[in-house]
Parts: C-alpha cells; sequence; structure tokens
C-alpha cells in the first residue's frame, strides 16, 4: 500500500474525491453559503449529495455525499464535507431537524469527508485508525491546497482529525444498530457503514456513480477485492461516497469496470513505450469520458500513478 501523498505535492487538481443541481444548490459564490437539501432516502437515513465535479470556487468543494443517521440521541453523522462552513451547515441541519449529533464518523483521509470536522468538535468523533494518522500526517497540506483552490470557501477552516479509531463490527447508537466494515483500496482505510434498520449501505469512495473515482492513492487489487465483499452484500439502497442514491448495484459495476478499464489502459500505454504526457493525451476510456469529474481525474490519476504503470510495464517490455 503507498503512502498517502501530500496534497500540495500532488496539486490535488482538484478532488481528492464529486451538484445534483435538482434536489442541491450546495453553494452560492456571491454570499458564500451552502444551501444544503437532505432528503430522507429510507426512514431516518438523511442524504445531501454533493457535486459531481471537482473542487471548484463554483462549487465551494460540495462535492461529497453526506449521511446522517437519525437515532433518538441525535444524528451519526457520516462524513462532515470539504470546508468548516459546509461542516456547520450540516450541524445546523442536525441540530434544527434531527435532535443533535450522537456521532460523526469519517470514512477515510480524503480532506472533502472531514474538514468540517470543527463544526462538531464537542461530539464523538471517530474514523479508522490508519485514517486518523494520515489526517494528523497530511491536514496541513490539503488546508494549505484547499486555500489555493477555494479560496474565501475555506475562511474558518481548521483540520481537526477524528479522535477515537473505529472498530469493525456492530455499533449501536441510541438504539440505531449499525455495522462497520474497515475495508482499504481506494485509500488506506476506507469505512463502510450498513444501517440494519432500512438495509442502506453507505459506501464511503469504495463506491462512484457518474462521477469519476480518485485514484491517487488507491491500490487496485485491493480496492477490486473490496467490491467483491460489497457484492456479496444486498443492500435495500446504496449511498456512494459520490454520485446518485440508488437501489441496484449500478456504482459497484461502474467503480469496477473503470478501475478494470483505467488499469488496462494505463498499462497498455506503458507497454507500449508512450511518454507521461501522451498517455494524458489519449484521456480516459471512451466510456467514461463523459463521467463528471473527467478529464480531471483521469489526468491526475496519470499524473500520480503513471511510475505504478511503468514499473507494472518492465517485465513485459525486458521479455519483448
Amino acid at each position: 500500500m503507498r503512502a498517502p501523498l501530500s496534497l500540495s505535492r500532488r496539486q490535488l487538481l482538484g478532488s481528492a474525491t464529486a451538484c445534483l443541481i435538482a434536489p442541491l444548490c450546495p453553494a452560492r459564490a456571491a454570499d458564500r453559503n451552502y444551501e444544503l437539501a437532505p432528503v430522507e432516502r429510507a426512514p431516518g437515513v438523511w442524504m445531501i449529495e454533493g457535486a459531481r465535479e471537482v473542487f471548484s470556487r463554483q462549487n465551494g468543494g460540495a462535492i461529497v455525499n453526506i449521511a446522517l443517521l437519525e437515532t433518538p440521541k441525535g444524528a451519526v453523522v457520516i462524513d462532515t464535507g470539504s470546508t468548516g462552513g459546509m461542516g456547520a451547515a450540516i450541524r445546523a441541519f442536525a441540530d434544527q431537524r434531527l435532535g443533535g449529533v450522537a456521532m460523526v464518523l469519517n470514512t477515510h483521509h480524503h480532506p472533502d469527508h472531514w474538514f468540517g470536522n470543527a463544526a462538531f468538535e464537542d461530539c464523538p468523533l471517530l474514523a479508522p485508525a490508519p485514517a486518523i494518522a494520515a489526517c494528523t500526517q497530511y491536514g496541513g497540506d490539503f488546508a494549505a491546497s484547499l486555500y489555493a483552490i477555494l479560496g474565501s470557501w475555506m475562511s474558518g477552516t481548521r483540520p481537526l482529525p477524528a479522535r477515537q479509531p473505529t472498530a469493525e463490527g456492530p455499533l449501536e447508537v441510541g438504539g440505531r444498530k449499525l455495522v462497520l466494515r474497515q475495508m482499504a483500496g481506494h485509500t488506506l482505510a476506507d469505512l463502510v457503514v450498513i444501517d440494519q434498520a432500512t438495509g442502506t449501505l453507505i459506501a464511503s469512495d469504495m463506491l462512484f456513480l457518474d462521477r469519476a473515482p480518485s485514484l491517487p492513492d488507491a491500490d487496485y487489487d485491493r480496492w477490486l477485492a473490496g467490491l467483491d465483499q460489497l457484492a456479496r452484500l444486498s443492500p435495500s439502497g446504496t449511498i456512494p461516497g459520490h454520485g446518485p442514491f440508488h437501489r441496484d448495484g449500478a456504482a459497484l459495476a461502474q467503480t469496477r469496470a473503470y478501475l478494470t478499464a483505467t488499469r488496462a489502459r494505463l498499462d497498455l500505454a506503458a507497454q507500449t513505450g508512450l511518454t507521461r504526457i501522451e498517455a494524458m493525451s489519449a484521456g480516459p476510456a471512451p466510456e467514461f469520458a463523459h463521467l463528471g469529474a473527467n478529464p480531471e481525474e483521469y489526468i491526475r490519476s496519470v499524473v500520480q500513478r503513471w511510475p505504478d504503470h511503468e514499473t507494472t510495464a518492465l517485465p513485459v517490455i525486458g521479455g519483448a
């Protein structure tokens, strides 16, 4: 597993990870307010859907899906957004409509999933232990990159990593029973949550739909193995890390196809002797060119993953 890269070194290129305009207008550039529109997708399961774009001053960084699970003791908030202002808007909804906040779960270390944590400083903040370590190590670099991209949307934002590690298995909060799956592949640690009351899968960035997956910290083999595990579940509905809520296996199929095709495309490019610039210029596989955040995410993948594909190509070239 490769160590997470500092965003200042990989220059983010618009997202560590993706507004469906109809249910959500996440940000108004004129007044820097987030206009979040949570939708109840299953009883007590609320979703705020993020833009399928890369980070920009037009979307204010509101590119990630947020899930909130109602309990009698307050909401379980799964991820807190890209900025302090977005976290504050999520907190306001939870306080006003869901009886407050019982717990926050951060699914992994990419900053669009936890940079709103400061709005929940008085709440239990949990994440997988490796993700906490990565947030602690790279939070300053993440912040510098996002301030450069988002400007005043980042005002008042300060990195606050989760304080408590999550554990694999059942978790009950206010009588609501959850199952936590600690996976990896998209990053070194990816938390997946299953709501037992409704059968809803909150898949984090293990799944993307209609938005190109982000690959700079990915391990293809571990991610594909994780998808095999998710394929054995039968959720009633799925909230991916980026993209729309759905009741079929669309995100699973699309994420698997994208990983497989992108890996093969870059391996072939390296094997045929293309340079990094030539591989970037070729663009993503045609069947995925329409996805949100492409070609930016594909270019970002080439920038950061090209040495891996060159290394993979060496035995092929040497044996030719």
